[in-house]
């Protein structure tokens, strides 16, 4: 101890040298910073020591011990969990396109109202279609008709067999056409493709449908997940139907999840992967809704926990806490160093090295900077 005042003067002569340099040493100027703290620290508790000394056998000394609370360390249950954001996709998000365009003549639905597979949303102008398809359907039953007294024919050995084969082929190609027909006619009709709410009609009435433009947009509410990316350190952390949280911050809902699928591919841009989330209560979303997912990734029971303004570093960088120690006479500070192993809403998991700390000791709260290794206080 008796060599601190020569560490304190090296250390002040190191600091007025760098001085007259602007940029400076960065490698310097941490030794003499780190320098000084040892400096200080030593010096505060060589002063603690004999303030000790002397409040105990100098009578003209009064004592004036710093005053402290202290915290009842217990083990227990701490969970850490992953903030994430992410956004609703719904399973079943449709464009409606009319293959073959027309003009609008009716939209027979109104915006966010409730549809059925196969309920028809907007009447397009297909009068053209339908007159082919009358017209098909006459063809296809002339066909049909000489197809089939040709047959007979044929089965009497009347007539000939390339008579025979051209009937069949002009019966097959009328159906042929006729089915084509009526694949442009439903395909010209805008339906909803399954149960679900109509999200946006974009024409007029009154306007040209073209196969370019969509005619109206359908979503299937009750089927929607969630997509969050993840950073690729969670890899090992997530599982499928493993339990999430999800907040809707629009609502502020608290709504149920689980893990419904684990991408594969990492971005290579952003070194995350994609996960799916299957809500597991009936609620309402919509697409691209935003959501704020929580994910636990690490749990352990009786485990050190304590508030993180409990936990101070010296200068080494080392962290360490106040245990109350209590003994002949006034109580005393003593100084533990632990290992932060994780933080969670203002609380450390701790671990102290070499077993120091069990739970059931009181540790030093309010006052915990006041104080220095071994020094007497007073608690509260």
């Amino acid at each position: 101890m008796k060599y601190t005042p020569i560490i304190i003067f090296s250390a002040l002569f190191l600091a007025s040298c760098g001085a007259t340099s602007v940029e400076g040493d960065v490698a310097s100027h941490r030794s003499v910073r780190d320098s000084l703290k040892n400096a200080r620290e030593e010096l505060n508790t060589r002063i603690a020591e004999e303030e000790a000394w002397l409040g105990k056998n100098d009578p003209e000394v009064q004592r004036n011990l710093p005053v402290v609370t202290t915290f009842a360390l217990a083990t227990t249950d701490f969970a850490h969990y992953t903030e994430a954001h992410g956004s609703v996709r719904a399973t079943n998000n449709a464009l409606l396109y009319s293959t073959t365009g027309g003009e609008v003549r009716r939209i027979l639905v109104q915006q966010g109202q409730n549809v059925r597979k196969g309920q028809r949303i907007v009447d397009i102008d297909t009068d053209v279609i339908s007159s082919n398809i009358v017209a098909a359907e006459t063809n296809a039953k002339l066909g049909k008709d000489v197809f089939e007294r040709q047959e007979k024919l044929w089965a009497q050995k009347i007539g000939s067999e390339v008579q025979f084969l051209e009937a069949k082929t002009r019966k097959e190609a009328a159906e042929a056409q006729l089915e084509s027909a009526r694949n442009q006619y439903q395909s010209a009709q805008i339906i909803a493709p399954f149960d679900g709410m109509v999200d946006e009609v974009f024409p007029s009435v009154g306007d040209m449908a073209t196969p370019m433009q969509p005619v109206a947009r359908v979503v299937s509410l009750g089927k929607a997940s969630i997509e969050i990316d993840l950073s690729e350190d969670m890899l090992n952390k997530v599982a499928l139907n493993d339990p999430v949280v999800v907040i809707l911050p629009e609502t502020n809902d608290t709504v149920p999840a689980v893990i419904d699928q684990i991408g594969q591919y990492i971005n290579p841009n952003n070194r995350t992967f994609k996960i799916t989330l299957r809500v597991t209560r009936d609620v309402q979303l919509r697409p691209n809704q935003l959501a704020n997912v929580r994910i636990r990734d690490m749990d352990k029971s009786n485990a050190l926990v304590v508030p993180s303004r409990l936990v101070m570093e010296n200068s080494e960088g080392k962290s360490y806490v106040y245990v109350l120690q209590k003994g002949e006479g006034d109580p005393r500070a003593k100084k533990v160093f632990v290992d932060v192993l994780m933080a969670q809403a203002g609380e450390f998991l701790i671990e102290s090295e070499e077993g120091g700390l069990k739970g059931g000791e009181q540790l030093i709260d309010q006052g915990s900077r006041l104080v220095v290794d071994k020094q007497e206080v007073k608690v509260m």
